[in-house]
This record gives C-alpha cells, structure tokens and sequence, in this order.
C-alpha cells in the first residue's frame, strides 16, 4: 500500500506510485509561490513596478527622497527588454519601504526599481536584488550665504534632521570619529522640520541627499539660496528587487542594469542607439552606421558589438532578442543620461553624481563585462 505524506499546504498526496509523483508535480507546477513572473508579464504585457516615495510621515526605517522619475525608467526599461519597444508599465505608489516590500511579496507588483541594500531588507527569504544601482548617503544642506563649505564647518552648530531614522546615528557617528562637537536638532515631522531650517534655527539640514535635494526642491522660489555640502559621510545603496520564485526575471533585472552602466562606459547614447534601428524597428540591425557618439563602430569595439546585437550572444542566455539592449538604450538612455535626466542637472533635483559616477571616474559603478 502506498504511503500517505502531508505536504506544507495541508495536501495529501500518494508517495512511491506513479500517481503520487504525478500528484507531486502537480503540486509544484500550480504552486502560486512557483508562479513565474516573467510568464504573467509577457501574458499581460504589461510589467507592474511599485515606486517606494518613503513619505516622511511613515517611513521610519529609511530617509530616502523622492526618485520616481528614475524607478520609472529603470521600470521602462526592463519592460522593453522583456516586451520590445511596444512594451507597457504600470507604477503604483507606496509610502514606505514596508508597505511596497509586502505588495511584492503578495505578487501585487512584479518590481520595486529601487530598495534600500541592506541586511534588514535582503535577509528576507522571499526577496531577491540586483547590485547596487544607485548610492544614496547622509548629505548637508546648507545657506549659501552662511559660506560653510565643508561638513566639517558644522561643529557645534545645529543640525535639523528628521527623528526615529538612522540618519541620527550616522551623524553621532560621523562627528565622534571626526572628534567634531554635533548639536543635535531632530524634528518629528517634516514640514516642522523645513521651517525651522529656512527661519534660521539650524545651520545645516541633515538626511540622504536624495531626501534633502527634494526638501530643497520644496522650498520653490527659496531653493536657489541653498546648497548641497560636497561630502557624503555614509553610503546607502539601493538595488532592484523581485521575488526569489523566479531567477530567470532576476537575471534579467540583473543585466539590464549592467546593460545601461556598458552602454555609458562605451559611449552608445540613447540618440546613436535609436539612429541604428530602422524606422519599422523590426528589421535587423544596421552594423554600417556609428554605435556611439564619438566611439569605435560595432566591429571594433566588443562591447558595442554587444550591446547592438552584432555577436548575436546578449539574447539567448536570458531568453530575450538579440536586438533587447539597442531598444532599451534607444528608449531609455544609458545609465548617465537617466541620472543626468531624473536626478542630476537635467532635473529639479540638481543632484551630484558624487558616488553614482562610473569607476574610471572615480565612483562606484562598475560594469560587469558582457561576455
């Protein structure tokens, strides 16, 4: 007589018969946590990205600032790699890391672009990320017309920040190593916070410089008597996340990031990427034209050569077109032209790329070969 085993959902099923192995492959196929995301979204063609705003008032645990403009094109952009250029996106907000973390988890939404890399968040057993995409970190804001040019000119002047996150305890941090007096000026909320800061009652206003480039953004006609403090005293990074129950799609995430920082260290620009695909962007790719401003053409330069589908190997590993890269470029820009556009000097935001810049110069960004 065959066996009967309890599964961890409270199912029977018969054990050394060919029934019971049927019954058990079955289980797995149907399993929702075996659901394969890449599947419904080539279904629905449509890819559905939470956007993590960390709205002061509810986000405890992170102090980030806004950056819905670069999650929605890192959002485009892995949707065209999985679509084509046809591709469609739906972004829906959340106020915190808490509340977009458990909307991915309950399959509500298929990617956060962007979530703060670290133990608390990636220990998580149902939550996979890309590398570091972006690195935020605890900046100063501060009056131009105070002349303070450096962090270290804030000793024993008052420092705004917002309470209850970990921005507190960098700074305590930070000023003990340096053996600089902190006088600390925390704020529950943030409008509160804002108002003492521009009446004069602090010197500096502390956060992540994702958060304080939208704080002075806020200030509309005031925002130009403020400035960003060149130093960055702590590193925050922040990663694409997807669920674990499908690392075909991780992977994709994975590459299309690698794809935007190679296009950038190569020099293939969102304009020279859309000159090489014909007007029907259906016929094969150009290889007599420029792939990049001012670079080598496709068939001296192997990463170009990559990037615009000419070795015919960027597609078959990751179950995409050989052409994927070229439309995402062509659609989106390179990783320097969406932070230049969404973050950098091309937004409101005015945001030094600082610790964003590629590695050869001097940042953190480093492309991971395409071979």
């Amino acid at each position: 007589m065959p066996s009967l085993i309890e599964t961890s959902r409270g199912l029977s099923i018969l054990s050394f018969s060919r029934r019971g192995i049927v019954a058990t492959l079955l289980l797995f196929a149907t399993s929702p946590t075996n659901a394969s995301t890449l599947n419904r979204v080539r279904q629905t063609k449509t890819l559905r990205c939470g956007i993590n705003r960390e709205t002061a008032e509810y986000s405890t645990s992170d102090d980030h600032g806004g950056r819905e403009a670069f999650d929605a094109d890192l959002c485009k952009a892995v949707a065209i790699a999985i679509l084509g250029p046809n591709a469609r996106t739906t972004l829906t907000n959340y106020p915190d890391d808490v509340t977009s973390m458990a909307a991915l988890r309950a399959g509500k939404v298929d990617l956060l672009p962007t979530l703060t890399l670290d133990l608390k968040h990636s220990a998580s057993a149902a939550l996979t990320f890309s590398p570091p995409l972006l690195y935020d970190g605890i900046g100063f804001l501060v009056p131009i017309t105070a002349n303070l040019t450096h962090a270290s000119d804030l000793s024993d002047k008052k420092i705004c920040f917002l309470a209850e996150t970990e921005v507190e305890v960098n700074l305590r941090t930070w000023f003990e190593k340096q053996h600089l007096k902190f006088l600390p000026f925390p704020f529950q909320e943030e409008g509160e916070m804002e108002a003492a800061y521009v009446t004069g009652n602090c010197a500096a206003l502390a956060g992540n410089r994702t958060r304080v480039a939208s704080t002075r953004v806020a200030f509309g006609p005031l925002a130009a008597r403020y400035a960003l403090l060149p130093e960055q005293i702590s590193k925050d990074p922040l990663a694409a996340a997807s669920r674990t129950d499908d690392p075909a799609f991780a992977n994709i995430v994975r590459w299309v990031i690698e794809v935007l920082l190679n296009a950038e260290a190569a020099g293939l620009t969102q304009s020279a990427a859309a000159a090489l695909l014909p007007p029907s962007r259906k016929a094969p790719l150009s290889s007599s034209r420029s792939a990049a401003e001012g670079s080598a053409s496709p068939a001296q330069d192997p990463t170009l050569q990559i990037l615009t589908g000419q070795t015919h190997e960027i597609g078959p590993s990751l179950g995409l077109d050989n052409a994927w890269a070229v439309h995402v470029i062509a659609a989106v820009g390179n990783y320097g032209e969406i932070y230049d556009r969404d973050l950098g000097d091309r937004s409101p935001l005015k945001l030094p790329r600082a610790l964003n810049r590629l590695d050869t110069q001097g940042g953190l960004m480093v492309p991971l070969p395409l071979k």
